[in-house]
């Protein structure tokens, strides 16, 4: 061993190094000699041998619209919450380039290639359609030709009774009252979720009369800060007003742990001093 690394390394140095460890054998015991000796040999072993440039590897990971396009896809319809799955299987749809054929239908004249398309993205919207309808429903649209045919027949069935929950609708943003109890700004996230939903029926609602409402709904015991509000005779934005309940939220909740604590704390000392009463 001691002649091959004399031949790949300083001669001197090998016989310097080898002759201090040979005389430091006589101080030290065998176990301190040996550790030295396997240090000293895996070091050169470590500068003789080569050293190679790590290479990345290049990621061949590529964006695919095909499993994109299956995080889209929506749940089963059984007959309820149509609009919500109609708003989905749009998006589910248009991923998948054939929902297209909803509204263009080929006019004129149309080559091989342009009419071999159309009906490949024809039946992947009807087969995709059909995927996502219950088997409770499906019989009934499994025997139309194409997927708008499908998607009209489930239009003129559920869009319509859907229509009418507008009203509905409505009347729940109209009698909407936040309540003791319940988090101001959950609630206030839940008039907001009514207003979007009218904006899907076309009933939009200025920003401003939404934060009127949300200050005229607030809970009994928020009288006082929301007459505080109008005095400032300033206009929110519904993103503003949520945030200033926010903050006046949590400094109730902080103001009622405070007084809590105090009153525990009273009530601790009222007992001990009882106690201590002869």
């Amino acid at each position: 061993m001691m002649f091959i690394l004399c031949l790949n390394n300083k001669t001197h140095d090998i016989i310097l190094i080898s002759a201090i460890i040979i005389s430091m054998r006589i101080s030290l015991n065998k176990h301190m000699y040996d550790i030295l000796c396997k240090s000293y040999f895996l070091n050169k072993l470590n500068m003789i041998l080569p050293i190679f440039v790590t290479i990345q590897k290049r990621d061949y990971r590529q964006f695919s619209s095909v499993g994109f396009a299956g995080l889209l896809k929506p749940l089963l319809f059984e007959g309820t919450h149509y609009k919500r799955w109609h708003q989905k299987t749009i998006l589910w749809l248009t991923s998948m380039n054939c929902f297209h054929v909803m509204s263009e239908q080929p006019v004129g004249v149309q080559t091989y290639d342009e009419d071999r398309a159309f009906q490949h993205a024809n039946t992947t919207c009807k087969a995709a359609l059909l995927s996502i309808i219950g088997d409770g429903l499906v019989d009934a649209y499994v025997q139309l030709p194409t997927g708008k045919a499908i998607w009209d027949a489930l239009e003129a069935c559920y869009g319509i009774f859907y229509a009418g929950s507008e009203l509905y609708v409505m009347e729940q943003f109209y009698d909407y009252r936040m309540v003791e109890g319940r988090s101001v700004v959950k609630q206030a996230h839940e008039i907001q979720a009514l207003v979007k939903e009218l904006e899907l029926f076309g009933c939009a609602l200025p920003d401003k009369f939404v934060a009127g409402c949300m200050i005229a709904k607030l809970p009994q015991s928020w009288t006082n800060f929301a007459t505080s509000l109008k005095h400032k005779r300033q206009e929110f934005s519904t993103a503003e007003l949520v945030g200033t309940l926010d903050v006046e939220d949590k400094a109730k909740a902080k103001d009622v742990k405070g007084k809590k604590i105090v009153e525990g704390s009273f009530n601790a000392h009222v007992m001990q001093k009882n106690r201590t009463k002869p």
